[in-house]
């Protein structure tokens, strides 16, 4: 079977790829697969890296039976009869994306989006995760830098891994600042990581808002630290996930003590905004 991994055809292009050279060869030498790779310019690894490892470049992928990326492929790059992977944003009914599904039915796709691709215990294995948290944590630190000139990060992707960027944490002074972040899931952990190998201390909710530091500190809160019910009945973690609109928001008093916000949650639409434009 050939698989091909495809340009980005989406504006603006995605630099990710799926699999890196030694991956594809590894997997061709397990199964009995060809990987084929369309050539890119924007791809973050090189078309010579693959190349170099035997892996077959081609501007036609239309004899691969499954054909992979990242984005949305665009209606007019489709072929037709063929098996996709991609990320479609369809499956909340994007109205943008309308269009793009009609498509792929009428075209006779076969699409597998990775939004719902789930394990047996019906949990997604491809979502944002540890690494969402770290970059954005990082890029939140690098913009309160910038906008204070109290220290001076670059862009996560700057960096020419995360290594790199945790020895550059070790040569930062971090100013008398109070982080607070929300969420207790990979997203949020991954950003508590990056706090850490910065070095700043975390503490408790209750300390956070009533004591003041000397140092960089931060704060993580999980779902009962930010809203409560409506009708001050106990707060129940399974309650607010199956009818957030029963909740409100508390975060209030963390806005008048925290210099920074790093959000981590998997947010519902029908759950309690932290705070409003009116706020």
């Amino acid at each position: 079977m050939k698989l091909g991994i495809i340009r980005e055809g989406k504006v603006p292009p995605d630099s990710r790829v799926l699999f890196t050279p030694q991956q594809c060869v590894d997997l061709q030498n397990k199964y009995p697969i060809q990987f084929v790779v369309q050539p890119s310019e924007g791809r973050c690894i090189k078309d010579e890296a693959y190349q170099k490892a035997g892996i077959l470049l081609s501007e036609d992928v239309s004899d691969c039976a499954v054909l992979m990326g990242i984005k949305e492929v665009p209606k007019e790059q489709l072929i037709p009869n063929k098996k996709y992977f991609f990320f479609s944003h369809t499956i909340k009914k994007q109205a943008y994306n309308k269009a793009l599904l009609q498509k792929i039915l009428k075209e006779n796709i076969t699409l597998m989006d990775y939004e719902v691709l789930t394990n047996t215990n019906k949990q997604r294995v491809i979502a944002f995760g540890r690494f969402a948290g770290i970059v954005g944590a990082h890029n939140g630190m690098m913009t309160y830098g910038r906008r204070t000139k109290a220290f001076d990060l670059q862009q996560m992707h700057q960096y020419d891994d995360y290594a790199a960027a945790i020895a550059y944490y070790k040569t930062l002074q971090f100013p008398a600042m109070k982080i607070v972040l929300t969420g207790t899931g990979r997203v949020a952990n991954g950003a508590a990581e990056v706090f850490d190998h910065m070095g700043i201390r975390k503490v408790s909710p209750a300390d956070f808002l009533h004591k003041n530091y000397e140092e960089a500190v931060y704060t993580q809160l999980d779902c009962q630290d930010y809203v409560a019910t409506k009708d001050d009945s106990e707060f129940e973690l399974f309650d607010f996930f199956k009818n957030p609109g029963n909740y409100q928001s508390i975060f209030a008093p963390y806005t008048k003590v925290a210099d920074l916000m790093v959000n981590g949650i998997y947010w519902d639409n029908a759950a309690p905004s932290f705070f409003s434009k009116e706020d």
